[in-house]
């Protein structure tokens, strides 16, 4: 029994010296073949251009809505949208698309690739291709218009082609607009070198 103290006792005493060493040469070994941190190299996800992401906060599928001064309901949205900095009233959108349901019963649909809505100025601007389809049969493309927010007013800022009751028509502008009239109608105008292809065909048809 007194052998086996002994023994014990000198393991022990070994133990205390060896393994402490053993623990120290561990450590050596990791700060000998650990590579050297720089401090000047960022990490994976720490390259973010911030003022980047403040530029583009895009809003999916914004939609605006409103009812104008002379009763027209009116609503534009779009795929999605960013604010412009400094003026956050005004943004940039693409796949704009509008809508306006007249006081009177009829109603015109717009559709774009992109443009900018400013509720600021009261006014929504589509472009990049733009098609107009009325309730009373006209079809219209141009590139470029620019719509009201507060009042019936539609206008087109490039070259429209046209198919509609009266057959086919190309001219430099179109314009929506309400009437002063007592019905409170409203009334699409082309002008500006209007050149109009008349088929009867058409006509006989809305007859």
């Amino acid at each position: 029994m007194a052998s086996f103290d002994n023994t014990y006792s000198r393991f022990i005493a070994l133990a205390k010296i060896v393994l402490p060493l053993a623990a120290l040469a561990l450590l050596s070994t990791l700060f000998l073949f650990s590579r050297d941190v720089d401090p000047t190299r960022s990490i994976p996800y720490s390259n973010v251009d911030v003022e980047q992401l403040v530029r583009e906060q895009r809003v999916n599928a914004p939609h605006y809505s409103g009812v104008t001064s002379d009763g027209t309901a009116i609503s534009v949205s779009a795929e999605s949208a960013i604010p412009e900095l400094g003026n956050p009233e005004r943004a940039s959108a693409t796949a704009m698309t509008a809508r306006l349901d007249f006081a009177n019963g009829g109603h015109t649909d717009i559709q774009s690739a992109s443009g900018q809505i400013d509720t600021g100025a009261g006014n929504a601007v589509l472009d990049g291709g733009v098609i107009i389809d009325t309730s009373d049969g006209y079809h219209i493309t141009t590139n470029k218009l620019t719509t009201a927010l507060d009042q019936t007013s539609v206008v087109t800022d490039s070259t429209i082609n046209a198919t509609g009751p009266l057959g086919t028509l190309t001219a430099g502008q179109m314009e929506l607009n309400q009437t002063n009239g007592e019905n409170g109608g409203y009334l699409l105008v082309f002008k500006q070198g209007v050149k109009l292809v008349y088929d009867p065909a058409e006509q006989g048809e809305l007859e």
